[in-house]
């Protein structure tokens, strides 16, 4: 009976050792195989090694229809403001214009009358309009005291005038655009509280250096608020005076986006945003922001060349979020240098993360 039990003790032992050599194999033991793999082991285990695939690809572009752009909040103010103030004490005798009151220049808006003033001192307590414009801020009524500015500090203006058949639209450019701009550069501006149509136009000034504060350069648009027809009647009567009275005796501008007939009607006070267009890129050649890779910190283009992937440093010049300026960071002897990309490259857009440098690539070249 001994050989028999020997016989049945081997029998069990490789039935064991089969299902310990089958549980290699999730499957054919009946448990499920893993599918928690992340998409990259999915495609390394779908994709061998070395494998060539498919991939979109770009030229770099360069032509005179090309703009980047960048956008920035813009206010908007009076053309002109003044605050009067009594320069001398006494009692307001005469005051009638008030809160949205049209004046004109040299109009007569306050008088004061001095404490011992005589007969040698006519129109020493009398305010005129110092241009043509609208009331914004009143503080005192006929029979007030008011003490001299020049003597008590801290006073509210006894007024506020403001011009606003005219205002200034400013915005505040970063210094990564700040040395793209000049006086072809297009102003699109939009309200918040005029949604719709942007208001188009040139720039009328623009700063000649860096804020110290938070280095962005200042650039105005003098736009006129009113309708066409009143813009027309305006030009004629300022170009009869050689524009006397306007900043720098330049006519403001009339913006294009308007319904026929309709004036801008921008109220100081408002915010919106201006949008600042740049087209100085035809002899620049430039790639959509969205073929730079960004990894660590570096940033590069990924090029086809002989059918394979190249990693190409960049500089990052300017990158509006659509269209991108790079340089190419190469080593000679001489250490880095910078250059400017050629037109016959090509570089991979779209699926850069798909890639590595050295892989087997198709390329499928795209326009854009």
């Amino acid at each position: 009976m001994m050989p028999h039990r020997i016989y049945a003790m081997v029998g069990m032992w490789a039935l064991a050792a089969g299902a310990v050599a089958q549980s290699d194999r999730p499957d054919a033991i009946g448990i499920p195989a893993r599918t928690d793999q992340s998409p990259a082991a999915a495609a390394a285990v779908a994709l061998p090694a070395g494998a060539t695939i498919r991939v979109k690809t770009i030229h770099p572009k360069r032509g005179p229809e090309i703009a980047v752009s960048v956008e920035q909040p813009a206010e908007i103010a009076p053309y002109y403001k003044a605050e009067l103030y009594a320069p001398i004490a006494g009692t307001v005798t005469f005051l009638e214009k008030s809160l949205g009151d049209a004046v004109s220049a040299g109009e007569r808006l306050v008088e004061i009358t001095p404490f011992g003033a005589g007969p040698e001192q006519p129109g020493l307590g009398v305010l005129r309009a110092p241009f043509e414009g609208v009331i914004a801020a009143r503080s005192i009524d006929p029979g007030a005291f008011v003490p001299s500015a020049t003597i008590v500090s801290d006073q509210e203006p006894l007024l506020v005038i403001q011009r606003t058949d005219i205002v200034t639209v400013s915005m505040e450019v970063p210094d990564t655009f700040a040395r793209l701009v000049d006086d072809k550069t297009e102003a699109e501006i939009r309200m918040d509280s005029f949604p719709g149509r942007p208001l188009k136009c040139r720039l009328s000034r623009i700063a000649p250096d860096l804020s110290a504060e938070d280095r962005t350069r200042r650039v105005e648009v003098d736009l006129y608020n009113r309708s066409q027809a009143d813009y027309t009647v305006f030009a004629a009567n300022s170009g009869e005076n050689a524009q006397a009275g306007l900043k720098g005796r330049k006519l403001p501008l009339y913006p294009t986006g308007l319904a026929e007939g309709a004036a801008a009607g921008l109220l100081p006070g408002m915010y919106g945003r201006m949008r600042l267009r740049f087209h100085r890129f035809e002899n620049t050649p430039v790639v959509p922001s969205s073929a730079i890779v960004r990894r660590g910190g570096l940033a590069s283009l990924y090029q086809v060349a002989v059918g394979k992937v190249v990693r190409l440093p960049v500089l990052v010049d300017f990158d509006d979020g659509e269209i991108a300026r790079v340089l190419v960071r190469e080593e000679d002897v001489a250490g880095e240098r910078l250059r400017e990309l050629r037109d016959d490259e090509e570089f991979i857009w779209g699926n850069q993360s798909e890639v590595e440098p050295g892989q087997p690539v198709q390329p499928a070249l795209a326009a854009w």
